[in-house]
C-alpha cells in the first residue's frame, strides 16, 4: 500500500513539473492555476460579446471580470472609457486584460491603470510603442463621417448593411443578445488621438487573430516577438466559438507571460485557497452585479463619476470597431 502511495505521489509530481516546465502541452480543460483575465469589449458593442468566453475561462477554474462601460461614459470619450474599466475593475490583482477590436488602442492604457500583467489583444489594432494613437484607420474615419447624423453614428450592427450582423451572429438568440447593447457612438469619440503609455510593450502581450482584416496586425504582433493564435473565421467569433477562442486566449498569455498561467490540476480551488464553482455561471446573468467568485460582469459606473475626455461596402470584411 505505501509503495502505491508513493508512485501515485511521483506520478502527480512529474505531472506538475511536466505542466510547469511545458505549458504549451497542457490541456487546458483540466490543469489551469487560477487566473483572472479581465476581458474589455469595444466601444461600439456590449459586455455581452464576451458573455459566452468569460463563461468557457470560468468554466476552467479562471476568475473573469466583464466591465460592463455604459454609453454614456462612452459617449464622453476615450478617457472616459478607460477610466470605467478602470473603475470596474478595481480589486482585481495584476490580470491579464483582453481587449477585442475597438478596444485594442485603448489596452496600454487600462493595463497601466489596472496593472495588468499581460495584454492580450483579441482582432484588434495594436497601437505604435511610443507618441499617439488613432481610434481608427483616417480612411475609415471618413466611411464614418459619411454614417454619421447630428454627430451620432448609428448602432455598429448598421455600419455594414442589413445582413451583416446575420452573417457574423448566424443564431438568432446569440445576436439579439448582442444586437439589443450596441450603442449610437457619438462620431467625436472617433476622431480624437490617444497619448500612449511609454513603455508598455515591455509587458507581456499576445495575439488572437480571427478576421483577414486583422492579418497585417498580426503580423505586426509575430514581428515583435509576441505569441500569436491564428484562427481564421470571422470578427465576432467570441461569440460563435467561445471555447476555441478561450483556449487561444489562454495559449497566448501562457506564452506571452513571464510566469505560466497553467500549472497545476484544478480541483476545486484557486491557488490561494479561494473556493470557486466547477460549472460557469448561466447566460442569462450576465447583466449582474456577481455571478460567482471567478465570474464577474460589473455594474456600470455612473457617467457624472467619470472624468471627461479632454470605402464603405468593402469594410465589411473588415468588420472594424
Amino acid at each position: 500500500m505505501a509503495r502505491i502511495i508513493s508512485d501515485s505521489y511521483s506520478a502527480c509530481c512529474r505531472r506538475i513539473a511536466c505542466a510547469v516546465a511545458f505549458p504549451s502541452r497542457i490541456n487546458h480543460r483540466h490543469y489551469v492555476v487560477m487566473a483572472a483575465f479581465v476581458l474589455v469589449h469595444s466601444p461600439v458593442t456590449g459586455p455581452s460579446t464576451w458573455r459566452w468566453v468569460a463563461h468557457e475561462l470560468a468554466a476552467r477554474g479562471h476568475r473573469v471580470s466583464v466591465p460592463a462601460v455604459p454609453p454614456a461614459a462612452t459617449a464622453l470619450g476615450w478617457s472616459a472609457f478607460v477610466g470605467a474599466v478602470g473603475a470596474l475593475s478595481a480589486g482585481i490583482d495584476s490580470p491579464v486584460l483582453v481587449g477585442h477590436s475597438g478596444a485594442g488602442p485603448l489596452l496600454p492604457r487600462i493595463g497601466t491603470r489596472i496593472r495588468a500583467k499581460a495584454l492580450v489583444f483579441v482582432d484588434a489594432d495594436i497601437p505604435p510603442e511610443a507618441g499617439e494613437t488613432t481610434l481608427v484607420p483616417d480612411e475609415f474615419l471618413d466611411f464614418l463621417r459619411g454614417l454619421a447624423h447630428g454627430g451620432v453614428l448609428p448602432p455598429w450592427s448598421q455600419w455594414f448593411g442589413p445582413d451583416s450582423m446575420r452573417e457574423l451572429i448566424p443564431d438568432d438568440r446569440a445576436r439579439e443578445i448582442v444586437s439589443a447593447e450596441l450603442p449610437a457612438v457619438p462620431l467625436s469619440y472617433f476622431e480624437t488621438r490617444v497619448p500612449v503609455p511609454a513603455g508598455w510593450t515591455s509587458s507581456p502581450c499576445g495575439y488572437v487573430l480571427l478576421s483577414e482584416a486583422y492579418a497585417e496586425q498580426a503580423s505586426k504582433a509575430a514581428a515583435s516577438g509576441w505569441p500569436v493564435a491564428r484562427l481564421p473565421g470571422a470578427h465576432l467569433d467570441i461569440v460563435t466559438r467561445p471555447a476555441a477562442i478561450a483556449d487561444a486566449i489562454l495559449s497566448v498569455a501562457e506564452s506571452g507571460a513571464r510566469e505560466p498561467v497553467a500549472a497545476e490540476r484544478f480541483a476545486g480551488k484557486t491557488a490561494a485557497g479561494e473556493r470557486v464553482s466547477r460549472q460557469p455561471a448561466g447566460p442569462e446573468v450576465v447583466a449582474a452585479e456577481l455571478v460567482t467568485p471567478e465570474l464577474v460582469v460589473r455594474e456600470p459606473v455612473a457617467p457624472d463619476l467619470i472624468a471627461p475626455a479632454p470605402a464603405a461596402r468593402r469594410r465589411l470584411r473588415r468588420t472594424r470597431r
